[in-house]
C-alpha cells in the first residue's frame, strides 16, 4: 500500500474510532497518520495541518490539553502562511483552541479564539451557516462559564434555529446545543426546561453515536444533576452510576471527566455542589 493510501486509511479509521469515543485507538490511528505526513508530505501544508488538527481533537477526548493546544497553534501557523488553506479550515482551528481552553476553564482566552473564528467564519456568508451556528454554541458556553447567561442564551437559541432546519444532517451539533442550553437552565434553576433539553440529547445522541458512548455520559450527568438539585436522590444517584461506567470504560478512570462525575456520584446525598462533567 503506497504512503498515500495508508494516510489517507489511517485519517478514515481514526476519525471513525474518535466519533464512536473510542479515543485510544483513534490516538493511535491518528498518531501514526501524522507521522506518514511528516515523513511523505511534509510540504504538503494542507494535508499536514488537517493531520495534526484530527490528532487534537482526539488529544482533546483524552485530556491532554497542553499536546492538542500545540498541534492546533502549529496547524494554523501552517495554514496562515499558505495561499491554498481557506478561511474555512482557519476559522475551524480557532474554534478547536476556543474548545481547549474552555476544557481548561481559560475563559477569558477561550472567548477570544471563539470569537475570531465566529468573525472569520461570517465573511464566508451562507456556505457556512452550519459551522458558524456550531462556533456560536462554543462561543455561548464558554460565556455560559463566565454566568454570562443572559448573553449565551440566545445564541443557543439562534444556533439550534439553524441546525434545527436540517435536522438528520445536524443531529451531532443539535445534541450539543441541547445539552450545553440545557446546563445554562440548570444553573438558572429552571429544572423543567432543563430537563427536556438534557433528555432530548441523550436521546439523540444515544440513536446517533451510541448509548456507550462518552458524550452520552456528559448529558447523563448533568440530567443527574437536575434530579439531584430537586431532591430526586436515587433518581439522581442511578444517572451518576451509568455516566461513570460510561466515562470509565470510554476514557479510564483518571480521566477529569470520570473524575468529576465520580464525585458528583460520592456527594450525590450531600448538599456539596454538582459540576459538569
Amino acid at each position: 500500500m503506497s504512503a498515500n493510501h495508508r494516510l489517507a486509511e489511517l485519517l478514515r479509521v481514526g476519525t471513525r474510532q474518535r466519533l464512536l469515543g473510542e479515543a485510544t485507538e483513534a490516538e493511535q490511528s491518528l498518531r501514526e497518520a501524522v507521522a506518514i505526513v511528516e515523513e511523505h508530505f511534509a510540504e504538503d501544508a494542507v494535508k499536514l495541518a488537517a493531520a495534526l488538527n484530527s490528532l487534537g481533537l482526539v488529544c482533546k477526548d483524552l485530556a491532554k490539553y497542553d499536546e492538542a493546544r500545540s498541534l492546533y497553534e502549529r496547524a494554523l501557523a501552517i495554514v496562515d502562511t499558505n495561499s491554498d488553506a481557506n478561511a474555512d479550515d482557519i476559522a475551524t482551528l480557532y474554534h478547536n483552541l476556543g474548545g481547549i481552553e474552555h476544557a481548561r476553564r481559560n475563559y477569558t482566552e477561550g472567548e477570544a479564539f471563539a470569537r475570531t473564528g465566529i468573525e472569520i467564519r461570517k465573511r464566508l456568508g451562507s456556505s457556512a451557516e452550519t459551522a458558524l451556528a456550531a462556533d456560536m454554541v462554543a462561543l455561548a458556553a464558554i460565556l455560559d462559564g463566565q454566568q454570562k447567561f443572559e448573553e449565551a442564551e440566545p445564541l443557543y437559541l439562534e444556533a439550534l434555529g439553524v441546525l434545527e432546519r436540517s435536522p438528520d444532517s445536524n443531529a451531532g451539533e443539535i445534541a450539543v446545543a441541547l445539552n450545553d442550553l440545557g446546563a445554562l437552565y440548570t444553573q438558572r434553576g429552571d429544572s423543567d426546561r432543563a430537563e427536556e433539553l438534557l433528555v432530548r440529547a441523550v436521546d439523540i445522541k444515544s440513536q446517533t453515536i451510541g448509548p456507550r458512548h462518552p458524550d452520552v455520559a456528559v448529558t447523563l450527568n448533568n440530567l443527574a444533576i437536575v434530579h439531584k438539585r430537586r431532591g430526586e436522590i436515587a433518581r439522581a444517584k442511578a444517572l451518576y452510576q451509568d455516566a461513570l461506567g460510561i466515562f470509565e470504560e470510554a476514557l479510564g478512570a483518571d480521566h477529569p471527566k470520570t473524575l468529576a462525575c465520580r464525585r458528583n456520584h460520592d456527594r450525590c446525598a450531600t448538599e456539596l455542589p454538582d459540576s459538569q462533567a
